[in-house]
């Protein structure tokens, strides 16, 4: 039984399907077998799997209705090492949906007044639906387009903090090549995102959120 990862902010725009995009790839290259379910009306990331994907082989399924998320990807974690589900950028059911049944949750963060409040209410949704749920459902905030000498990014991390949120240790930089992914379709492996992404990987192991080692060693390219 594969692990299911939750992908959720209210706010849009903050690197969520560029997140998943970079996850699932890099997980991918190193044999997971990988799922993406594309929670968000607007089919981001789906339409990117569909029409620019130049990756290692992964399953790519569209689904926004909030009953039917939740079967989708228990089905999909049967055959899966991780299933990542990509969600909208505003509060809607079927994101709860997602969240609800996540193994965890990772929340992106950008340097910017708004983003930083809908992470805090991402977080307190979480803290909700675990509640609801009777069962911890463990989260981190990730820190997207960010420069850690930044005089914003100081400060929003200041805000998070504050509200004493776990801010994982990896961050993803302001970096071009996170911008050319939706048009180019190749996902780096190595150099500066490559290493980022690894480093991702590692911490997010560490924390139980997808398999230290993959269960089944695929290999190929998508179609």
């Amino acid at each position: 039984m594969g692990t299911i990862l939750t992908v959720a902010s209210g706010k849009g725009g903050c690197s969520k399907s560029t997140t998943v995009m970079i996850l699932s790839a890099n997980l991918a290259t190193r044999g997971y077998r990988v799922a993406v379910v594309d929670a968000d009306r607007n089919q981001s990331f789906a339409s990117w799997h569909r029409d620019a994907y130049e990756g290692p082989e992964l399953t790519c399924c569209s689904e926004t209705d909030h009953i039917k998320v939740v079967d989708l990807a228990g089905e999909l974690a049967e055959s899966h090492d991780a299933v990542l589900i990509d969600t909208a950028g505003f509060e809607n059911l079927t994101a709860a949906s997602a969240i609800g049944m996540a193994d965890y949750v990772l929340i992106p963060c950008m340097p910017d007044r708004g983003s930083v409040r809908e992470t805090m209410r991402t977080a307190q949704q979480v803290a909700s639906l675990s509640k609801a749920a009777r069962r911890s459902i463990p989260y981190s905030v990730l820190l997207t387009r960010w420069k850690p000498r930044g005089l914003s990014e100081r400060a929003a991390l200041d805000s998070l903090q504050e509200e004493k949120l776990p801010i994982l240790q990896q961050s993803f930089g302001d970096l071009a090549d996170f911008t050319k992914l939706s048009f180019s379709g190749f996902v780096p492996t190595s150099g500066k995102v490559g290493d980022q992404a690894a480093s991702l990987i590692v911490e997010l192991s560490g924390k139980g959120a997808i398999p230290t080692i993959p269960s089944i060693r695929v290999a190929g390219k998508a179609a």
